[in-house]
């Protein structure tokens, strides 16, 4: 089982990063905030649009995730007892960031609530 906490450990750190660089890619290919809200506005336009609400909300929640999941997955691959409990937690939020963080989200589940995971981190 400690290859598959060492697994979880790096497929968490690179979701953190991945959602960090979605971010950041978002606000450049939108030219900044307050692009992203004026996503399908009428030209010349500014009203912010139900489409641009509903992303900027999206690219809050992803860089609000990308620390702790980036952490979580150091602390994994040390074997820190506080990771284990925060990986689940985590991993309950992460099935939102489809489709990667569901998978990631279920495997963490799976992972971590087992039995024979538990004495990898009893120190």
């Amino acid at each position: 089982m400690e290859k598959h906490v060492r697994t979880l450990g790096y497929l968490n750190a690179g979701l953190g990063v991945f959602c960090l660089v979605a971010c950041i890619a978002a606000l450049v290919i939108f030219e900044g905030p307050s692009g992203v809200l004026l996503i399908n506005a009428r030209e010349g336009s500014s009203i912010t649009t139900t489409e641009g609400f509903i992303t900027a909300c999206v690219l809050i929640y992803l860089f609000l995730m990308a620390a702790p999941l980036f952490l979580i997955g150091i602390g994994l691959l040390r074997l820190q007892d506080w990771a284990r409990d925060l990986g689940i937690i985590a991993s309950i939020f992460a099935l939102a960031i489809i489709p990667f963080g569901t998978v990631v989200g279920i495997y963490n589940l799976w992972v971590l609530n087992s039995f024979e995971v538990e004495p990898l981190f009893k120190h």
